[in-house]
Formats: C-alpha cells, structure tokens, sequence
C-alpha cells in the first residue's frame, strides 16, 4: 500500500504544500519583504497599526526565525524614519513624492532603509527591492524603483541628511 498523500499527482494540501492549495496564489519568493511591504501599505492606506498587523502577519504566514527578524526590522525602521526617507526619495525623483503610485513608495521605502540604515549589502538590497517591485507593483514601476533606489544608494544616510535637511545655523 502506499501513501497517497506523497503522490505526484495530487494537488498541495491548502495549508500544506508549496503552492498553498488550489486556487490559491503561490508562496512569495521573499516572504519577509512581502510582510513588510504588506504591512506599510495598510499603514498608508488603512491607517493600520503596525505593531497589531505584523506580529499576526507573521503568524498567518508561518514566517520565523530569520525572515521574521527581517520582516520586523524592515517594517518598523522603515516606518521610524518614513520622514527622512520621504525627504531623501523626494530628492531623488524627478517629480514631486506625491505623484508617486501608492503602490510603489512602500517599495521606495523598505529599499531606502536597506540602504541607509541597515547592514545589508547596497547590491543585494536594490536587487532585492526590485524584485519585490516586480512581483507587487509590475515589471515598468520595478524599474522605476530600480532608478530611484541607485540614487538613494550613492550617499549614506548622514550625507542626505546634510543635503535634504535645514542646517540648523543658517535656519533662524
């Protein structure tokens, strides 16, 4: 007798298996990534709470150990600096932040604090971040993303700081 259930030609069980059952879409290549960016755009769009969203995010989709360290020093950096890191993009597209897609700045804004305030490799993050864009936002507003973050990622933080910031001795 063998076992059914290791059969090849078997759909996934619903909360088992890669693919998440029938009908359902398949697992996020970066699960960490896409809870951050899951929980910033609630936060835009919602007014969510973050700190309620992410730790039952993180439940719901079984993400631990690692990826969930990850997911929450994205989420909540990300959020903790969203004033700096808006002023930074802002500096860094040709048009005003306002225009931007709503669906993008969360993107915009998990790769700035990647870049700026993490110890992430630049060239993993922006590579990282991109491919997030392509799969939530589309493939033209990944490459969108992708332009922005290389020019994020040519200073640090301290020097956009200096650059996007008033200095406080010529601001009376």
């Amino acid at each position: 007798m063998s076992d059914r259930s290791s059969s090849p030609y078997r759909s996934p069980r619903k909360n088992g298996g890669k693919g998440g059952g029938k009908g359902a879409p398949p697992a996020p290549k970066d699960p960490a990534r896409r809870a951050a960016y899951d929980v910033l755009r609630a936060v835009q769009d919602r007014d969510a709470y973050a700190n309620l969203l992410l730790p039952s995010m993180l439940r719901e989709r079984g993400i631990q150990g690692r990826d969930a360290a990850l997911a929450t020093e994205l989420t909540y950096g990300a959020l903790r600096r969203q004033g700096t890191y808006d002023a930074i993009l802002d500096a860094c597209i040709d048009r005003s932040l306002q225009s931007v897609d709503n669906e993008v700045l969360p993107v915009l804004r998990l790769g700035a604090h990647q870049l700026l305030s993490t110890a992430i490799p630049p060239h993993a993050a922006v590579s990282a971040t991109v491919d997030l864009a392509r799969r939530v936002v589309g493939h033209h507003r990944g490459r969108f993303a992708n332009a922005v973050l290389r020019k994020v990622g040519r200073r640090s933080l301290e020097d956009w700081t200096a650059v996007v910031a008033p200095d406080r001795a010529a601001d009376p």
